[in-house]
């Protein structure tokens, strides 16, 4: 298939499946954080079709345009769950610009390092925050802003896990997998605990994505 057709529908598959899933979310009950987590997490995996269905990075890059202006606009316009929180979160709109720039720098060269940045974004961010929301209960403050224990422990096992099998499917070596993917877990952790409020959805994919770089 043409890569623009790709491209262009990726967008509408990612559209569809995420009002898909706030609506399951909502006749499941869910909290609004649980949806906007859940999103959240679902879409990191576009980089998956990205690197499956596209050669180039910039034809990878449209849809991250689109979703950059997209979640603009919605964040100040939209009741839907995925862009309201207690306070107004830009994490939507760092997400995609985060993802722009490493797609620009190691979608050709090095996917799996485009890879690992976007799946630990998704995966660890996503369940430190729905675990640390559920169970945190050893809370510690950095400038302000509370985070749990149990929300680092979270990020750090769903980050190792994703590059566990991450380097696994890439034939990386064994003892690799092991301890790379051990390292960039603690890197990945340290970031999001560090981060300001939503600059998470920022720092994480980059740097994850710069230490997979120089580690493999």
């Amino acid at each position: 298939m043409n890569e623009w057709i790709s491209s262009i529908l990726s967008i509408v598959f990612v559209l569809v499946f995420l009002v898909g899933l706030e609506h399951v979310g909502k006749r499941l009950g869910w909290t609004d954080e649980t949806i906007r987590k859940s999103v959240h997490i679902a879409v990191g995996h576009w980089s998956l079709l990205a690197v499956w269905l596209m050669d180039s990075w910039y034809v990878a890059a449209v849809p991250l345009i689109f979703f950059t202006f997209a979640n603009a606009v919605l964040l100040y316009k939209s009741p839907s769950p995925v862009h309201q929180t207690e306070r107004k979160s830009f994490g939507t709109v760092y997400y995609p610009i985060a993802l722009l720039i490493i797609l620009y720098f190691f979608f050709e060269s090095e996917p799996i390092a485009f890879l690992a940045g976007s799946l630990v974004l998704a995966w660890g961010d996503g369940m430190a925050a729905l675990i640390g929301r559920k169970y945190g209960t050893v809370i510690y403050d950095l400038y302000g802003q509370k985070r749990s224990f149990q929300g680092s422990i979270a990020m750090f096992l769903s980050s190792y896990a994703v590059l566990f099998l991450l380097f696994l499917w890439n034939d990386v070596v064994l003892w690799q997998v092991v301890t790379y993917g051990f390292i960039i877990s603690i890197i990945a952790t340290l970031t999001e605990a560090i981060s300001y409020r939503d600059w998470d959805n920022f720092t994480i994919p980059i740097i994850v994505a710069i230490a997979t770089s120089l580690l493999l």
